[in-house]
């Protein structure tokens, strides 16, 4: 490259660091699972920006990093595009790519801002770029319905800093997390000044020592067990639009193996999408089928399918429960998918290019029942909705769930990666609400999580098969996370954003007296 200046090889370099930053960080999330990967490129990519003056070099840092985070770490979405939506796969690529650089603009956002407002790199790097980072993140999960898919906090889930999620939720441990990284970066530019490194890195233990004791602290206590059989069936989606009859046997036989084995389960648990139409539409001959088997097994059944609601004449997407009464219980889905559940204005000419079915369905309200399971309560949420912890929390107004399960379906987005970092998302859950999770997909990744986050049985993904769980159900108070919600990490990161800005202030204001 000597045909290069030194101002372009300076260009050059930093952008491709960022980019690759960027990369290293995605390679944090399951299935890599390297956390190290995420710490490092935190820590590279707070000192590159913080040392950068010109707001034009930081956006474009900021660019490169958020395009090789998003574009090597949700690279799935083309999947479904290209082999359920039909779509050339040159545009999958063009359609990622915009994608990744859309959610790039985050963490820009945030780095420019930070720049902008705090004069010191020091400053920048301890505590005005991992508060701005972490704001930013919660913007991600906001806008436009919100899409928090790889906040660095999932990619620690295994990790001490994992301790914090009772305490603060995700973002608390991205708090944590992005002040490290902060801290660690600062301390090697202030490291001709002793003092001040010390200074940060008694921080940065303190942050870690802290994970550590709220990953030890007993949150809930065992109640009782439940016995449950979580079925992950392996269907191919493209069979939603084909025979609805052979569905409805494909899925009996599983409950027909229940019967034959004489399986000691309370329950047997259906993933996402195994129903392809509403309940009221299903012929009355496979209500009585499956009405039939929980009175004469006596075991419940919970399983997935749309409801259609005769007050609006509007379906929604449901997680159903028939006790070994016969009793319904429906849960309706509240947070809907962006172009997958719901249409946004303007956009029905992709829906209808993309042939996806059952796009446009109605949300359900925010007091949604706990299911009853063996006398232990559970609280049940689909797919999507595993990202909104602030969400889920809600359901203890109601009652206090002994468990959690998630039904869901990432055949859509290919064999592995999706349905991988989508467990660390449930893992992240488990923690935030020291419940047992149950996750229950088609394709994987089932499995039971513990109330500490830790996976302690599971299935492989993309493979058809039974997965038979005890969970044991909890009682207790619930986690300060669950009482607080976000605000206390959004307002530690806020703080810190504003405290930089005030010392350089103060300075500045200093240096005219």
């Amino acid at each position: 490259m000597n045909f290069l200046s030194p101002a372009q090889k300076y260009f050059f370099y930093r952008a491709g660091l960022s980019f690759a930053c960027g990369v290293a960080l995605s390679s944090a999330f399951a299935p890599a699972h390297a956390p190290y990967y995420l710490l490092a490129a935190l820590i590279v990519q707070f000192y590159l920006v913080a040392i950068t003056e010109k707001l034009a070099h930081v956006a474009i840092w900021g660019m490169a990093f958020g395009f090789g985070w998003f574009v090597t770490g949700i690279n799935w979405v083309y999947f479904s595009m290209y082999h359920y939506g039909y779509m050339p796969l040159e545009w999958t690529y063009v359609t990622t790519a915009v994608f990744s650089l859309a959610l790039a603009l985050f963490p820009t956002v945030a780095f420019v801002v930070a720049n902008k407002v705090t004069c010191n790199p020091a400053l920048r790097m301890a505590l005005s770029i991992p508060g701005a980072f972490v704001l930013s993140e919660w913007l991600r999960s906001w806008v436009l319905t919100g899409f928090p898919w790889l906040n660095p906090a999932y990619g620690v889930v295994d990790w001490a800093l994992a301790g914090w999620a009772p305490l603060l939720g995700a973002f608390g441990v991205l708090v944590a997390l992005s002040w490290i990284s902060g801290l660690v970066a600062a301390a090697w530019f202030v490291r001709r000044q002793w003092i001040y490194s010390i200074a940060c890195l008694i921080t940065v233990f303190s942050i870690l020592l802290l994970g550590m004791t709220g990953r030890q602290v007993t949150w809930s206590e065992p109640a009782g067990d439940v016995t449950l059989r979580l079925v992950q069936p392996n269907f191919e989606p493209r069979l939603l639009q084909q025979s609805i009859s052979e569905r409805f046997d494909e899925v009996y036989f599983y409950l027909d193996n229940v019967t034959v084995e004489k399986a000691e389960v309370d329950a047997v648990v259906l993933p996402e999408s195994v129903y392809p139409l509403a309940w009221q539409q299903m012929p009355a001959k496979e209500h009585d089928r499956l009405m039939q088997w929980v009175k004469t097994e006596q075991k419940d059944l919970i399983f997935n399918a749309f409801w259609f609601n005769e007050s609006t004449g509007r379906f929604a997407n449901a997680a159903m429960q028939l006790d070994k009464n016969g009793n319904t219980t429906v849960y309706q889905k509240r947070h809907l998918v962006p172009f997958g559940e719901f249409v946004p204005w303007g956009f029905h000419w992709f829906i209808e290019a993309m042939r996806i079915p059952m796009a446009d369905l109605e949300a359900g309200s925010a007091q949604q029942p706990l299911m009853n399971i063996a006398g232990h309560t559970a609280s049940v949420n689909l797919c999507y909705e595993n990202l909104f912890g602030s969400e889920w929390i809600e359901v203890f107004e109601k009652g206090n769930p002994a468990f959690l399960m998630n039904l869901s379906n990432l055949k859509w987005f290919g064999p592995v990666k999706a349905a991988e970092q989508h467990l660390q998302v449930s893992q992240m859950r488990a923690l935030e609400m020291a419940r047992p999770l149950v996750s229950v997909t088609n394709s994987g990744a089932t499995a039971l999580i513990d109330e500490k986050g830790i996976v302690q049985k599971r299935l492989p993904t993309d493979q058809e098969g039974v997965l038979d769980v005890t969970v044991t159900a909890v009682k207790g108070e619930p986690t300060p996370y669950v009482k607080l919600g976000d605000w206390p990490a959004l307002l530690l990161a806020l703080a810190m954003f504003v405290v930089a800005g005030l010392i350089c202030l103060f300075k500045k204001r200093s240096q005219k007296g």
